[in-house]
């Protein structure tokens, strides 16, 4: 139990980080820009790569076994996004995801480039070899300990790149959402139809689905059930209130 309420501290402290980095960006993206509301950060991350964060973003086609991958070359960072992840197992939403594992190497550039600075330490056919944060599949899934850096590393970087995506803020603008709040405001249950707006408002904040329930089921705003044979989603109260 103690290990539990460890790893959801830090679980909390990485959504809040990958929040305050995103409002940083987002920040200096609506100046530069003149906006008075700034587009859901998921929508402009490649602009919020390269632009400010001063990354090299490039697509190639990499392992199934991840999504995307962050190197350093010549002291600059460098985000390669697998070009194959519509051909990965449980992918529907390339772009969703796409837009999420953005965020998610945005957090490493932003946090882990310390790690990246050493010469790396394996030599391959006499050349070497660029050190590389690698973002398998699985790391997200790995039990958070105090010892093991690379878990560590990798739970941070998905817990905070998929709060940084999956914008509260954002959510609160998309109309779907909005929609979807008002259903559940008029219901004493099961909100009827929150499927398909869910689906609507993770297409109008550029994410997958599974990211946008994900973190909203862990963050306790919204609780997936099952019920007569199918999946229902109950809008909890924390949510509902101030929406017309």
């Amino acid at each position: 139990m103690a290990n539990a309420s460890w790893q959801r501290r830090q679980q909390e402290q990485a959504w809040a980080f990958g929040r305050e980095q995103c409002d940083r960006l987002l920040s200096n993206y609506q100046t530069d820009y003149g906006l008075a509301t700034p587009p859901p950060p998921a929508k402009i991350i490649d602009e919020l790569l390269t632009d400010y964060l001063k990354a090299a973003l490039q697509f190639d086609p990499l392992p199934l076994d991840r999504y995307g991958e962050t190197r350093l070359e010549d002291g600059k960072a460098v985000v390669t996004i697998n070009s194959r992840l519509g051909d990965i197992e449980g992918v529907k939403d390339a772009q969703g995801v796409e837009n999420v594992a953005k965020w998610h190497e945005a957090m490493h550039v932003i946090r882990d480039l310390d790690t990246l600075v050493a010469p790396a330490s394996r030599m391959f056919d006499g050349f070497d070899q660029p050190a590389q944060i690698v973002c398998y599949r699985a790391a997200g899934a790995k039990v958070l300990t105090r010892r093991d850096e690379s878990v560590e590393r990798e739970f941070w970087a998905e817990e905070a790149g998929r709060a940084a995506a999956v914008s509260l803020k954002a959510l609160q603008r998309a109309e779907s959402f909005r929609a979807l709040l008002r259903a559940a405001g008029r219901s004493t249950g099961a909100v009827v139809g929150a499927w398909p707006l869910l689906y609507d408002a993770a297409t109008e904040i550029g994410v997958n689905i599974t990211a946008l329930v994900k973190q909203l089921s862990l963050e306790g705003c919204i609780v997936v059930d099952r019920e007569g044979g199918r999946s229902v989603v109950h809008v909890q109260s924390v949510l509902i209130g101030g929406v017309s």
